[in-house]
C-alpha cells in the first residue's frame, strides 16, 4: 500500500472531531473505490442511546424512510455482520444468509440511492453495541480482495476514532473502563453459573467448600453493584469477561480457563 493510505489512516487515527472523523472517511470511501458510507452502531434509530455512535454520507432521503420504515429491524447487511468479523461484500450476503423477501425488497430499494455493490466491516467490541463501517457504490468485483483489506483497517481506525472522539464529547467513560478485575478463580465460578451451578455444585467442581464457593459468587455481585446472578452472567458475557464458548462446551475444564 502506498504512502498516501497509510497516511490517510494515520489522520484518521489522530481525528479529534466528528466533523473531521466525516471528511476523512468521506476521503477514505473515494480513496477505495466507493461513493457513499455508513459508521454506527446497530441500535433502534428511533429512538437511538446517547452512548451510540452514527456518521454518514447516505442520501437524506434514504436515511429518512430507512427510519420511518424500520429497515435496519430486518436489514440483510446487519444481520451478517453479526456472523463474523471479517469484513465481507455484499455480493456475498446470499451465501452468508438465507435472505428474506423482506431483506430482497431492502436491497433493492436501497440500489435505488446507490447503495450496492458494497462493503462492510464489522466492529464488535465487549460492552458495546454491535456495530459496522459500510462502504457502497462502485467496486468492481475483480478488486475485491484488495479492497476488503483497505475497507477493513479504514473501518477499523475510523469506529476506534469515533468511539473516543465521543466519549470525549460526553464527558463520560466506557463501560470498559469501569469492568471489574476479577480473579482467576472468580472466571471460573462465573463460567460455573453459567452452566447452571449451584454454590454447593460450585464447590465440589472447584474442590473448595461451599461456602468458598458462596463467598466468591457475593465477591463477584458485588463487584458488579450487586447483579443478581441471571443478570450477573449475560453481563460478564456481554463484557467479555467470559465466552459462550466456555460456559457451553461442557467438556473443557475450568482449571484451564
Amino acid at each position: 500500500m502506498d504512502k498516501a493510505f497509510w497516511n490517510l489512516i494515520e489522520r484518521i487515527k489522530a481525528a479529534s472531531s466528528e466533523d473531521e472523523l466525516f471528511s476523512l472517511l468521506d476521503e477514505g470511501t473515494r480513496f477505495i473505490g466507493f461513493t457513499q458510507f455508513a459508521l454506527g452502531h446497530h441500535v433502534d434509530l428511533n429512538q437511538p442511546p446517547d452512548t451510540a455512535i452514527r456518521l454518514t454520507n447516505y442520501n437524506p432521503s434514504w436515511v429518512s424512510e430507512s427510519i420511518g420504515r424500520k429497515y435496519y429491524r430486518n436489514d440483510p447487511v446487519h444481520r451478517a455482520s453479526v456472523l463474523d468479523n471479517a469484513p465481507f461484500a455484499w455480493g456475498d450476503l446470499k451465501r452468508m444468509i438465507k435472505l428474506t423477501s423482506k431483506q430482497d425488497d431492502i436491497l433493492r430499494r436501497a440500489a435505488q440511492f446507490g447503495l450496492h455493490r458494497g462493503v462492510t466491516v464489522p466492529v464488535h467490541l465487549p460492552g458495546e453495541y454491535r456495530g459496522t463501517c459500510s462502504f457502497a457504490g462502485g467496486m468492481g468485483t475483480e478488486q475485491e480482495g484488495r479492497i476488503l483489506g483497505l475497507a477493513h483497517l479504514i473501518g477499523t481506525f475510523a469506529f476506534q476514532a469515533a468511539r473516543r472522539i465521543m466519549k470525549a464529547r460526553r464527558r463520560t467513560h466506557s463501560i470498559l473502563a469501569v469492568l471489574p478485575d476479577l480473579t482467576k478463580r472468580q472466571l471460573e465460578v462465573l463460567v460455573l453459573l453459567g452452566r447452571g451451578k449451584n454454590d454447593g455444585e460450585i464447590g465440589e467442581i472447584l474442590h473448595i467448600s461451599q461456602n468458598t464457593a458462596h463467598e466468591h459468587v457475593e465477591n463477584i455481585r458485588a463487584a458488579y453493584g450487586g447483579a443478581q446472578r441471571t443478570y450477573l452472567i449475560g453481563r460478564a458475557l456481554f463484557d467479555g469477561q467470559i465466552t459462550y464458548d466456555e460456559i457451553l462446551s461442557s467438556r473443557r475444564r475450568i482449571g484451564a480457563l
